[in-house]
């Protein structure tokens, strides 16, 4: 079969932490099929045509490299919110991700679109080669307030065949905008559970230069608004009073990432947080090994991959009650659900996992247990999403 694959966001190289899930996802169905994937091109770092895992990438450009800032980053609301020049891109990036995909997907026999907005795109395929269409909703493209751009969203998912997103609170938010139930299909990401499994901590540390004597939290992502780490900030800065053997590592970078930088040194922390920039996707997994616990403090997401890695990991997590989280968080026994914008709860929360080497331990191993029981692989996700495929074509 031939798939296309349109996506808002894609790794311009491998490794890169810029939505590696869709390359997970893309390199899954491209065992048995055609796969290409159109997707923003990022400069240097990345070529315009490419085969990676038997993976192939076409990428556009959609304005001069040195303003090109909307798909950089944490995702589009988050650079839209936080740039004049996003806002400026916005037309320019819709009619050359039409042209490409126009280009490059008449041949495929179905249309993949991520997010929501990259349905535009799709929509210009499916009519004008009679092709058709899904859609997977990943998170922040479902949690935008304006009214215009929920409009433009219901249209979208009007004129899509099937809609997959990637957890049950998402079925419930497009059901309300009146989509029929029989179009919407759920389907979890996966993750490559060999990557991430538990290994030994004190080879890791070794390897990463990190003291052994140290309990170590971790959070992996992007540094903007919506991922909340001012709130694990606070939250550190109480734990340090009561636990200073404590050490908090956050990686990953964003548009907050000297704004956070200069909180920490506000709060008396620069002993005891590291901010290590991003890291590539095939280090992660050693640097969750690394650490003792996980936070996500997000304000919102979708189905955070990475909550699922870190349990697989074997690393109890504290997380955001928010969206998808729940799905993949069991409640004190993987570890635990706090609520948003709320830096108390992270505080108490650490707390008790800090005083508890026991509970740390049984959480990790609980979590590794509940993420193979569910089968969260990327092979049986692509799977899922060939089923449907097969509907249409």
């Amino acid at each position: 079969m031939k798939i296309g694959i349109l996506t808002n966001s894609y790794p311009a190289y491998k490794g890169h932490l810029q939505s590696p899930f869709i390359h997970e996802l893309a390199k899954a169905l491209a065992k048995e099929n055609e796969v290409k994937v159109v997707c923003p091109y990022y400069g240097k770092f990345s070529k315009k045509k490419e085969i990676v895992d038997g993976v192939e990438i076409r990428r556009f450009q959609y304005f001069p490299l040195r303003f090109q800032k909307l798909t950089e980053g944490g995702g589009m609301p988050s650079s839209l919110k936080a740039s004049f020049i996003a806002k400026l891109n916005m037309p320019f990036f819709m009619i050359s991700s039409i042209l490409k995909s126009v280009k490059e997907l008449r041949k495929c026999e179905v249309i993949h679109c991520q997010w929501t907005l990259s349905g535009v795109s799709g929509i210009f395929v499916k009519y004008l080669f009679r092709k058709p269409m899904i859609l997977t909703t990943r998170g922040a493209d479902l949690t935008l307030k304006n009214n215009l751009l929920k409009t433009i969203i219901k249209f979208i998912f009007e004129r899509c065949d099937f809609i997959t997103p990637n957890n049950e609170d998402h079925v419930k938010i497009i059901e309300e905008m009146g989509i029929p139930k029989e179009k919407i299909f759920p389907i979890p990401n996966g993750i490559d559970i060999e990557s991430f499994k538990p290994r030994n901590k004190n080879v890791m540390r070794n390897k990463f230069n990190l003291p052994s004597d140290k309990k170590i939290i971790l959070f992996v992502g992007w540094l903007i608004e919506r991922k909340g780490v001012n709130y694990l900030l606070d939250a550190a800065s109480k734990i340090v009073k009561v636990s200073p053997d404590t050490l908090f590592i956050i990686i990953g970078n964003g548009i907050l990432e000297e704004q956070l930088k200069s909180y920490s040194c506000e709060l008396g922390l620069r002993e005891y947080v590291m901010f290590l920039g991003a890291k590539s996707s095939e280090e992660i997994p050693y640097w969750m090994n690394a650490a003792d616990i996980f936070v996500l403090s997000s304000l919102s997401e979708g189905r955070p991959n990475v909550v699922a890695e870190a349990s697989s990991s074997g690393l109890p997590v504290i997380a955001t009650e928010v969206n998808g989280t729940p799905e993949i968080v069991e409640d004190s026994k993987t570890g635990f659900l706090i609520p948003s914008k709320d830096s108390d709860a992270i505080y108490n929360k650490l707390k008790i996992l800090l005083e508890n080497k026991k509970l740390r331990e049984n959480m990790g191993k609980n979590g590794r247990k509940f993420i193979l029981k569910k089968g969260y692989t990327w092979e049986k996700c692509a799977l899922n999403y060939i089923e449907i495929y097969r509907r249409l074509v």
